[in-house]
C-alpha cells in the first residue's frame, strides 16, 4: 500500500517539478502557429512592453528584433531568459507559465532580424568617438571614459541601427528619462545642475558633473527647473554624412566584449 501511495504522489508532483525545472535542453518550442505568435505578442505586451518597447526596438531594456540576444543563442535558452529572467540584471522572472514563456519566444522569433549591415567603418568610427567626437567625456565603453552619460560597452546589443542614428542625429527625441537633467537654485543664492535622481514632494536629488550625489529639501529651493532634454549634442551637422555612418558602425560593433 505504501509503494502504491508513493507512486501516486510521484506522478502527482513530477509535472509540478518540471514545470518548475523548466524544458530540458535543447527543448524546442511546442507553440508555433500563427495563433500563438500573435497571442504571444499580447503577452508580450502585456509583460514586456514596459522596458522593451512598443515595438520591441528597445527602451530601458534593449532591441529585441534583431534575431540575436546576448544571453541565449536558441530558443530554449530565450525561453529560460523570458520565464525565468536573468539574475544580477534589471530582467525580473516576470512571465507566470510556461506557455506563456513560449509564445513570447514565438512571438520574438517571429519579428526576425532586420539583416542591416552598418556601411561604415568601424575603426574610423571610434577613432571619432574617442577624438574629435568626444563621446567618451560623458560615455564609457570597456571602462574608458567617463559616466556621464549611458555606458554604451553593450549598446549593439541593445539598440537598432535606426535607434543609433537618431540619438546621434536627434537627441531629444528618445531620451530615457533616467538621464533627464535640472538645475536648481537654493534660498541663499546657490546653484547646482545634474542628472534628476529623484523629485518627490519633499526633496530634489542630483547627480552632478563630478559624480557627486546632491539632496536638496524642497522647502530651500527658490528655483527648480527639470530639464527634459539631452545634454549630448546632436551630431547633424556636426559630423559629414560618411562620419555618422562610421560612428553608426562603431557603436553597433559593441556587444560586450573587448576592443582594440
Amino acid at each position: 500500500m505504501r509503494s502504491i501511495r508513493a507512486a501516486l504522489l510521484a506522478a502527482i508532483f513530477a509535472p509540478a517539478v518540471l514545470a518548475v525545472a523548466g524544458p530540458a535542453a535543447g527543448a524546442q518550442n511546442p507553440f508555433t502557429s500563427p495563433e500563438d505568435i500573435q497571442l504571444g505578442r499580447q503577452l508580450y505586451e502585456l509583460d514586456c512592453a514596459n522596458c522593451h518597447g512598443g515595438d520591441a526596438r528597445g527602451g530601458r531594456g534593449p532591441d529585441l528584433t534583431r534575431g540575436t540576444f546576448r544571453h541565449a543563442t536558441n530558443d530554449e535558452q530565450l525561453f529560460q531568459v523570458v520565464r525565468f529572467g536573468i539574475p544580477g540584471t534589471e530582467m525580473p522572472r516576470r512571465v507566470r507559465t510556461d506557455p506563456r514563456a513560449w509564445r513570447v519566444v514565438a512571438y520574438l522569433r517571429s519579428l526576425g532580424s532586420d539583416g542591416e549591415i552598418p556601411p561604415g567603418d568601424p575603426q574610423r568610427g571610434r577613432e571619432i568617438f574617442f577624438g574629435s567626437g568626444t563621446c567618451s567625456t560623458c560615455h564609457v565603453v570597456d571602462g574608458q571614459g567617463t559616466m556621464q552619460g549611458p555606458d554604451l560597452t553593450t549598446i549593439g546589443y541593445q539598440r537598432s541601427l535606426d535607434h543609433l542614428r537618431t540619438s546621434l542625429l536627434e537627441p531629444d527625441s528618445e531620451l530615457d528619462p533616467r538621464w533627464w537633467g535640472a538645475q536648481v537654485e537654493t534660498l541663499d543664492g546657490a546653484q547646482a545642475s545634474g542628472y534628476l535622481l529623484g523629485n518627490d514632494l519633499h526633496t530634489v536629488r542630483l547627480l552632478d558633473i563630478e559624480g557627486n550625489l546632491l539632496s536638496f529639501p524642497k522647502a530651500s529651493l527658490a528655483r527648480f527647473e527639470p530639464e527634459k532634454t539631452s545634454r549630448m549634442p546632436s551630431f547633424d551637422g556636426m559630423l559629414s554624412p560618411e562620419d555618422i555612418d562610421n560612428m553608426i558602425a562603431y557603436l553597433a560593433s559593441l556587444r560586450g566584449e573587448a576592443t582594440q
